[in-house]
């Protein structure tokens, strides 16, 4: 309804219009704020605009429904209420206009805004509104000369320039909704198509101003390469402007072929600006922006031509004579900035060239490290200081480096080597760059295992923008164009790197999520002749059957690329395919097999021999997903298939493979104990949809913020937090703090004589509990009581019918079967009664179902699952879909189902699951070639959405008084299903025809992802996931400096106060336990001095993987050591997949590392039956190392190297009967 404002006061604002209102609606008359759904009345102010004044007096309120509007007249004229806008009584009138029907959905589905916010945005919006004249835009590096004296001032070299002095004008200015810096160069009245470089605000590390020769310039050191784009400026408007803003921008690579030359080297920025007083309207918009003030300095510019043509050519010429491992190194030192080709050519070819002679087999892991240590070096250092930190020093090789001049024996592995994993080479690119990591250790796969010593020829590629998050286009860009001469280019052409041409092979599934993909390079095998990536493909198996269909062509090549471990092998009698059970597309048995308990046992044992840490758990598991030929899903134990036996399905064969008498199965995962069950944003959205109170959400995150606090009060509940949460098991800290309470040692609170408190233990849960709490805040990541994440499998019951077996029990439509038993579990516990099941992601209301949970079976029936543990056993009869199918579209190949069996979730509305019909498969009318794959994959990451889709329901979700129910919420979740299935079926979703949010700002729960979030851009949600953001605090871990790798490297007995050796509280609890096997217990210096290569070569990689797991190239940005320990990332992070992918690679890195110290620590003949003279050994190095650790505890790495000696000190002292099990 629309009222009429008269007799306002002239200087008043909409903004304070909108307060005089609000106080009223938002008061006792017309807001009940005791109601949970009730939400502040929203409306929207216009006032006429007056000469000279702000307002002519007159304007006009709409509210969102005539009810709301009569009652308030009646409050103004019947019960005589004035209406007072600054100091004045304004007049009502009603008017005869309609609100549009948009504006009046709006009104009544979305939240009220405080005017103060969107007052404060429109100021800055109207300070920030005028541009500045560029004359001169530069792009290069900032350096110092050899002999320069660590504090003088850098230099700039101009590489690349571009002048619009004399041909037109360049303009900057700032846009403060995107934040970023945009400067436009070409002329709108006489050029046709204009370039624009636009530096985001979070890109700029550093800005200084200042005069060079009277030229007033801007200096920029960026993170990373800004954005570059082509926008044509005259193009035909049609007045829409939702269409008009659309993709009139393209991303670019480089601005013309110039620029494209030193571009992937030289991205820092000096721009030179119109006149003095130009530069200082440029420091006053910068704090404007909510930017800090650029400083004044002097900054010289020279043009050093590093990267010319002719530098980069020599530069190749000279990567020619070294192995590719040096020359991987060397272009990644040219390529991240660290330095530059006069660095490389003139300063330290030499040095290079020495190091390459004399330490053949070493020069390429020194170089890794050379890299790690300039990009963490102190201003004050030089290169050279650099380098000699982590070189041989007259032809002696540093301490614990290794001496390899002819051998590496002091590099070999020792121990069984874990086949499932290698040292990866990975490569990303961006539109501009190439950046070069590792080697580190990755997980195998099929294909590389086959191609042992020639790991090194397979590169893992990323594709991403600058800021290596994934591509995301803002409205007003078009990247298709990037993307296909970028990302497609490199991919059908493939690329040089020192020396070696790599072309593309195939990926994996998971991959492909990540937008990463394998390139190879082409080699000679022994075996197998000349490997080419071609020759690989065509060895995987038949696909014929859809060499029509590029997506699903490719998608089935990923399944050889899966990351798996060996298990055993079979031969062809040992296995056999039996039918599917239900009709397409909706099988009951879709993705799921069965496997004979001795088969599963022989897998089992494989597993344990690879990883001897999973001998740690005495329960075997009843399910594996596994890859096998050209099979891939799961198996569950079927304990009436006697001897070694399998027998996938019909579904799980995805190709055929030619015959082989023998055939690996690969093990993608176990399943050895139930998952926790966990609320997320989209469940906690959905079920307060649908009946549940918002109340049991807040009581269960207090109940959890409660345990997580709590958690230091006793070792056990220490050791829940982490082991529910999957935290610290690199480091096997859990299985540690066990062993100390076996020796009687507790949390403070628990009273014992030995106390954990004050040590590196304590500040880890510490550690651990701000990781659960971040995840709990930002994700909504709530424990769920009597509840559990199980993979799912299929009842086989009426498989056992078909063959004949009688008195069989078997599921109905609407049942289930879940039996949990933990590793302390002595009896099982079978759920019985009404569950909640779902599976992730939820999107739909329908995608969470009510079912009954059958409990134990009976005795007297034949059952299958009557011993399977820790799975959930769907139903294979029924109506013609099967509940996976029901749940978010799922089937039974991996996928993992929530079951909640805590009532006050049970939902109290029904909803129908959504149809998720099939969209079809793209189909062309010829076979698939290599370039369709490499096509799709471009048109994959240009249309990878699923993420902004779900993001976007949610947030019209919160928006909408409707919920998850509103219309454009049900139109997004068939938009994710459809995007679910994208990779599969190649039929892509384009984002910007999806709906739109219905407000410009988001809910505050969306706050904690923003690096640098504004109160302008949030409003304070009213649905539940606001009030369980806003009810948890965090404070980041005040962190010592023993946390971060000192750029002068481990200061080993330097920085030491004089302590008895071992009179830590742990080493005292100790003691007598060691002195009753050793006999004696307190050690030599000089053997504890023994430890320092050990240490020193341990110190080294951790101080790598905290530089090259971080989430920032930038050089202040390092992972602290108890990050590391713990297994956690603390940073923010916009895109939380990128952040996961980072803490996946870290523990995966942090895994081996521990693995290699354990086993160079002691590494007995038979790991299941050790003899006691090793263990004793053992011990003795372990409490050596131990010893050394907690003497050099303030030393980067001391800390975290005391725990993998005091681990191996526990399983010694167990295995040798010194403490109960």
């Amino acid at each position: 309804m629309e009222i009429e404002l008269a007799d306002v006061s002239f200087e008043a604002n909409v903004w304070d219009v909108k307060r005089a209102f609000g106080a009223i609606l938002h008061g006792e008359q017309f807001y009940d704020a005791s109601d949970p759904k009730a939400r502040p009345i929203n409306f929207k102010v216009t006032l006429n605009a007056g000469q000279g004044v702000s307002n002519n007096g007159s304007g006009s309120i709409i509210l969102p429904n005539r009810k709301i509007g009569d009652k308030l007249l009646r409050w103004v004229y019947e019960d005589r209420n004035p209406i007072l806008i600054n100091g004045r009584k304004a007049r009502l009138f009603r008017t005869k206009n309609r609100p549009g029907r948009g504006l009046k959905e709006t009104l009544e589905k979305t939240p009220y805004l405080e005017p103060e916010l969107e007052e404060k945005r429109e100021d800055k919006l109207r300070r920030l509104d005028m541009g500045l004249h560029v004359d001169k835009l530069q792009f290069g590096v900032y350096y110092r000369r050899p002999e320069d004296p660590p504090t003088a001032s850098r230099i700039f070299s101009n590489e690349y320039e571009i002048s619009h002095r004399d041909k037109g004008a360049g303009l900057l200015w700032f846009e403060y909704d995107h934040k970023l810096i945009r400067i436009q160069l070409g002329d709108r009245m006489t050029e046709e198509i204009g370039q624009n470089v636009a530096i985001a605000f979070s890109n700029i590390r550093k800005v200084a101003i200042g005069f060079d020769f009277g030229n007033p310039f801007v200096c920029f050191e960026l993170l990373t390469p800004p954005m570059l784009e082509r926008e044509r400026f005259n193009r035909m408007l049609t007045g829409n402007d939702w269409n008009d803003q659309r993709k009139f921008r393209q991303r670019l690579d480089s601005l013309n072929e110039a620029h494209a030359v030193v571009a992937p080297y030289a991205h820092h920025m000096r721009i030179i600006l119109h006149t003095e007083d130009d530069i200082r309207k440029f420091a006053e918009l910068c704090v404007v922006a909510d930017l800090k003030r650029p400083i004044w300095a002097n900054v010289e510019a020279f043009n050093k031509g590093f990267y010319s043509p002719k530098r980069l050519h020599e530069f190749r010429n000279w990567l020619r004579q070294f192995d590719w491992p040096v020359a991987f190194q060397l272009e990644a030192l040219i390529r991240s900035g660290l330095m530059h080709t006069e660095d490389l050519l003139v300063h330290f070819r030499r040095h290079v060239e020495k190091l390459c002679k004399e330490y053949p087999l070493d020069a390429a892991d020194i170089l890794r490290h050379f890299s790690e240590t300039v990009r963490t070096k102190n201003p004050a250092d030089t290169l050279m200081d650099c380098y000699l930190r982590v070189a041989p020093v007259n032809g002696k090789p540093s301490k614990g480096m290794r001496k390899t001049k002819a051998s590496r024996d002091d590099d070999s592995q020792i121990g069984d080597p874990d086949m499932g994993k290698f040292k990866c080479y990975h490569v990303t690119f961006t539109p501009t760059r190439m950046v070069l990591e590792g080697p580190y250790v990755s997980q195998s796969n099929r294909v590389i295992r086959q191609f042992v010593g020639f790991e090194d020829h397979f590169l893992r590629v990323d594709f991403r923008d600058e800021d290596r998050l994934q591509y995301r286009w803002a409205r007003e860009v078009d990247g298709s164009t990037l993307l296909n001469e970028r990302v497609g280019g490199i991919l059908k052409q493939g690329f040089e790197l020192g020396g070696r041409r790599y072309e593309f092979l195939a990926y994996s599934s998971s991959a492909l999520r990540e937008h990463a993909v394998w390139f190879m390079n082409p080699f000679d095998h022994p075996t197998r002749g000349y490997v080419t990536a071609q020759s690989i493909r065509d060895s995987l198996g038949d696909f014929s059957e859809i060499l029509n269909k590029p997506s699903k062509y490719a998608a089935r090549l990923a399944q050889a690329f899966t990351a798996t471990d060996p298990s055993v092998s079979i031969t062809k009698n040992q296995w056999e395919e039996m039918p599917d059970m239900g009709t397409e597309p909706h099988l009951f048995t879709d993705g799921v097999g069965t496997i004979s308990p001795q088969l599963a046992n022989m897998i089992w044992e494989a597993l344990c021999t690879a990883k001897p840490d999973l001998r740690r758990i005495q329960r075997i598991p009843c399910a594996y997903q596994i890859r096998f030929l050209g099979y891939k899903g799961m198996v569950a134990i079927d304990e009436r298939l006697e001897g070694i036996k399998m027998r996938p399905r019909q579904s799980m064969n995805k190709f055929d493979v030619p015959d082989k008498d023998v055939a690996p199965i690969e093990i993608a995962r176990w399943f050895e104990k139930p998952g926790t069950s966990y609320l997320n944003r989209a469940l906690v959205m959905i079920l307060e949809d649908r009946g549940v109170d918002k109340d049991v959400f807040m009581e269960l995150q207090e109940r959890a913020v409660k345990d997580i606090v709590t958690a230091v009060d006793s070792v056990e509940q220490s050791v829940t937090l982490l082991r529910t949460h999957s935290l610290g098991f690199s480091f096997g800290i859990p299985w540690i703090l066990r062993g100390l309470r076996a020796v009687g040692m507790g949390m403070d609170a628990e009273g014992l004589p030995a106390n954990l408190k004050g040590t590196f233990l304590h500040s880890l849960v510490a550690y651990a509990q701000n990781h659960v709490l971040r995840d709990m805040k930002h994700n909504a990541r709530i424990p769920i009581p009597d509840s559990y994440l199980l993979v799912g499998v299929a009842d086989e019951g009426p498989a056992y019918e078909l063959e004949g077996v009688e008195n069989v029990f078997s599921l109905k439509d609407g049942q289930i079967f879940a039996c949990i038993q933990n590793e302390e579990d002595e009896i099982p516990t079978f759920l019985h009664g009404s569950v909640v099941i779902s599976r992730s992601p939820v999107v739909h209301p329908g995608d969470v179902q009510r079912v009954f949970a059958v409990g134990e079976p009976p005795a007297d029936k034949v059952c299958f699952f009557r011993n399977l543990r820790n799975v959930v056993v769907l139903p294979s009869t029924g109506s013609n879909r099967s509940l996976a199918s029901k749940l978010g579209g799922g089937d039974l190949d991996g996928d993992l189902y929530s079951i909640i069996k805590y009532s006050p979730l049970l939902p109290t509305e029904h909803a129908e699951p959504a149809a998720y019909e099939p969209v079809g498969t793209r189909v062309i009318d010829r076979p698939s070639t290599v370039e369709d794959i490499c096509d799709f994959i471009v048109e994959y990451i240009n249309s990878d959405v699923l993420g902004l889709l779900s993001d976007r329901h949610l947030i019209i979700a919160d928006q909408s008084r409707d919920g998850t129910n509103d219309p454009h919420c049900l139109t997004l979740a068939e938009l994710c299903s459809q995007a679910v299935d994208y990779p599969k079926n190649g039929i892509p979703v384009d984002i910007h025809d999806s709906p739109r949010l219905l407000i410009r700002a988001k809910p505050d729960w969306k706050m904690a992802e923003d690096n640098d979030p504004r109160d302008t851009d949030y409003y304070a949600s009213t649905r539940a996931l606001g009030e369980l953001f806003r009810s948890i605090t965090i404070s980041k871990p005040i962190a010592p400096t023993e946390s971060f790798p000192d750029p002068l490297g481990p200061q080993v007995g330097q920085k030491q106060a004089r302590v008895q050796p071992l009179t830590d509280p742990i080493s005292v609890a100790l003691q007598p336990h060691i002195e009753r096997q050793l006999h004696y217990s307190v050690n030599d210096d000089r053997n504890v001095a023994e430890m320092r290569g050990l240490f020193a070569r341990y110190e080294r990689e951790l101080r790598y993987i905290c530089v090259t797991h971080a989430l920032s190239d930038a050089p202040e940005i390092r992972l602290q050591e108890e990050e590391v320990a713990i297994g956690t990332i603390l940073a923010n992070c916009t895109q939380r997949r990128w952040r996961t992918d980072r803490m996946h690679r870290m523990r995966m890195h942090s895994s081996e590392i521990v693995r290699d110290v354990k086993s160079r620590l002691y590494h007995p003949t038979d790991v299941l039956n050790p003899d006691q003279g090793e263990l004793l050994y053992g011990l003795s190095q372990a409490w050596l190392a131990w010893d050394f650790g907690m003497r050099n505890s303030t030393v980067f790495g001391a800390r975290s190297f005391s725990l993998i000696a005091l681990g191996v000190v526990l399983d010694a002292l167990f295995k040798l009967g010194g403490l109960p099990n």
